[in-house]
Parts: C-alpha cells; structure tokens; sequence
C-alpha cells in the first residue's frame, strides 16, 4: 500500500488553485481606480486639456491621452465633453469668460465717459499686456486654433476681441465727431495700438524678447505712438 503522504492532490484543485492566483495577481497589476467628484473630475480634464493642446495645438492632442494623464478613460471624458471640439470650447470658455469680458469693457466705458483720451489707451495696453501675462495658455490655444484654421479661432475672436475691437473704434470715431481726434479711418488707428502691443504680448507669451523691452516701456511708447501718428489734433 503506498504512503497517503505521497498521494497527488486532484487535477481539478491545482486547476481552481492556479485560477485564484491568476485573479489575484490581475487584481494587483490593476489599480483601483479612487471616486473623484463629477465637478473635480470635468476640472481635471480642463486643466490637462488645456495644458496639452497649448503645448500641441488641437489637431496634436488626443482625448485618450488627456484622459490617460487624468487617470481616467475615454468613456468618463465623455461623459462630461461629448466631443472634442465641445471640450476646446469650454477650456476657451474658462479662461476668458464672458462675464470678465463685460466687466473689463464696463471700466474702459467709464474712462470713455470721461473722455479722458490717454487714460483709456493706457488702460487697455495695460489690459493686454496682463491678460497675456496671466492667461498664457488661453493666448496660446487662438494661436495654435489660428495656424491649424480651426473653427474655434473665429469663434474666440468674435466672442473676446471683436466686442473689444468694435468699442475701440467706436470711441475713436466719437472723438473724431467731438473734433479731438484728426480724420483717419479708426480701424487703423485700433490696428496700430492693438498689433504693437499684442505682438510683444506674444513674444513673451512664447518666451522670447529679442528686443529686451519691458512692459512699461512698451505701455508708454504704444500711447505716445498714437499721439505721434497724428490721431489727436
């Protein structure tokens, strides 16, 4: 009679043994994955979206990796951005809402009351410079929305700078009627203060200063530039 010490286990318990070491080694190589909040979650996805098309530009930037660097899946960023371009359009959205908009043209229409000519031009150079110093990444998504022809580039301008164009050039005209400003055609006279601001405001924006100006330097020679081409009589 052999020794029962020696008697091999049944095949079927080897079988059910190496199933339950295989799931719990699945179960360690799979992270769980901790419950974040529907509003944290949709503000995690913005700021990784952000981040990454700023650095990328729309066309370069997939939504599996935005959810890859969220720590979620696609199916989650969906959820609270049905679409690609719905998502771009809420990252535009956040980083200049309307709302701060209407507040900034709110100020530049009491100084306009005024009529106080080189206090409103200072006020909107100022204004450029530091929403291109504190909203980097939103200038760097029009740029980047521009060069690749997107939608979302005509949408930003006529949502944030056309509003801001068109109450420029109105003001400039209403001068012109009060006879303080010299006749020229106003969109010219916006072009000239708003290109030679916002193209520095780029500059910086991208890291680069080639000239070494500095921002009060830029703000006092962009209003003395629009005395200088003649727009005051």
């Amino acid at each position: 009679m052999r020794d029962a010490r020696h008697v091999k286990p049944p095949a079927p318990r080897q079988r059910q043994s190496k199933r339950a070491n295989g799931a719990s080694a699945a179960a360690r190589r799979s992270p769980v994955r901790k419950y974040v909040p529907a509003e944290e979650r949709r503000r995690q996805i913005l700021d990784a979206a952000a981040e990454l098309f700023a650095n990328r530009g729309f066309a370069g930037a997939t939504t599996r990796e935005i959810a890859a660097i969220v720590g979620t899946t696609e199916t989650v960023l969906f959820r609270h951005f049905p679409t690609k371009e719905s998502l771009y359009a809420a990252i535009l959205d956040r980083q200049v809402p309307e709302s701060g908009l209407q507040r900034w043209l709110e100020g530049l229409s009491e100084i306009a009351g005024r009529k106080d000519d080189e206090a409103l031009f200072a006020a909107v150079v100022s204004a450029v410079l530091e929403s291109f110093r504190r909203d980097t990444v939103y200038h760097r998504l029009m740029l980047f929305a521009s060069l690749e022809g997107h939608d979302l580039a005509r949408v930003g301008q006529s949502k944030y700078t056309g509003p801001f164009l068109t109450f420029l050039r109105e003001y400039i005209v209403k001068r012109q009627a009060d006879g303080a400003f010299r006749r020229m055609r106003p969109e010219w006279a916006v072009h000239v203060l708003f290109s030679s601001v916002t193209y520095y405001a780029q500059w910086n924006a991208l890291g680069s200063n080639p000239l070494g100006l500095t921002e009060r330097e830029v703000a006092a020679q962009s209003v003395n530039l629009m005395a200088a081409l003649n727009i005051r009589s």
